[in-house]
């Protein structure tokens, strides 16, 4: 019996100091990546962030906002044919890909104005704001509350309405100990967990594509604060729209929503909601297309933004 004790006293005493020092971990750089600054990876300080973004190409200019999670990498499928005409620039979100997460709240208000602060310290002329999932919810909260109201948006296949947060994700949102849970997820389920989610999200590129897809994402979704931050923006989520989407009548931008036809697994249900209430705005349901719109339709997005930057797509 006193055994028993003891080893039940060891294993109590060996786990609690091991989520010691895995929450202490968890407040270091480990298990995240690093990258060298060159002429297509710039580093910007903003708002007290470290924001990596790429310039390519040069025109009127376009700004693309990835979803949660996501990064740069995002729209490689669309950035160097648009390049040809325009002067495209990406960045990685807050916590995302190699940008920093020091003061980030995980809030959509944070990046919209993280885009605002972009918009200006790179000199931007009236940018068409493109963006996806989460970078869409953003647009939206642009759209009703940014100083930059004449700005043209493009919304691929967001959240406007609804969200919902995994178990997991309100595991990792823990106080103190929430990095640190982070940390050991991107040692243990985080790959296998990434292949799963993303997988069936593609419908209409080649397998061996999605492979290759699959295992980028695996490498930058799986950094310890990229699943944090993550998890923070999906408990706020909800939280978030609620605060904005009874303002979307309001909206004047010019707008066009792209989704499509498979209700089940994409946002069509919030895009065509968002559509019937926002008068200057342009509903596109594409077939043939999951919820990464620029890369399973890629060529229609292209035009899309053609169509929008020389004002021949206004509803």
């Amino acid at each position: 019996m006193n055994n028993t004790k003891k080893i039940i006293k060891y294993c109590v005493l060996g786990l609690a100091i091991f989520f010691f020092i895995i929450t202490l971990l968890g407040y270091t750089n480990l298990g995240n990546l690093s990258i060298t600054e060159s002429s297509e990876n710039i580093f910007v300080n903003i708002e007290n962030e470290k924001i990596r973004i790429s310039q390519k190409g040069n025109g009127k200019d376009i700004l693309l906002i990835h979803g949660s999670p996501g990064s740069i990498e995002d729209w490689n499928s669309i950035v160097d044919a648009l390049a040809k005409t325009y002067r495209v620039t990406t960045f990685d979100r807050a916590g995302h890909g190699f940008s920093s997460s020091n003061e980030y709240t995980y809030h959509i208000k944070d990046n919209a104005i993280l885009v605002e602060r972009l918009i200006e310290q790179l000199g931007l002329k009236d940018p068409l704001i493109v963006g996806h999932s989460y970078g869409g919810s953003t647009a939206a909260y642009m759209a009703v509350h940014s100083d930059l109201k004449e700005l043209k948006y493009i919304i691929l296949d967001s959240p406007l309405y609804k969200s919902r947060s995994r178990g997991i994700y309100k595991l990792i949102s823990t106080p103190v100990i929430g990095k640190g849970i982070a940390l050991a997820s991107s040692y243990t389920i985080a790959n296998s967990q990434i292949r799963d989610g993303v997988t069936p999200i593609f419908k209409s590129i080649k397998e061996e594509k999605i492979q290759e897809l699959v295992k980028e994402r695996q490498r930058m979704w799986s950094q310890p604060k990229v699943i944090y931050t993550k998890s923070m923006e999906s408990i706020n989520y909800q939280d978030d729209l609620n605060l904005i989407s009874h303002k979307y009548k309001n909206i004047v931008s010019d707008i066009t929503i792209i989704t499509a036809k498979d209700s089940i697994n994409t946002l069509r249900k919030d895009c065509e909601k968002f559509h019937s209430e926002v008068l200057n705005s342009e509903l596109i349901i594409l077939d043939n297309t999951g919820h990464y719109i620029q890369f399973d339709k890629s060529n229609d997005l292209i035009e899309v933004i053609h169509r929008k930057m020389s004002n021949q797509f206004r509803p």
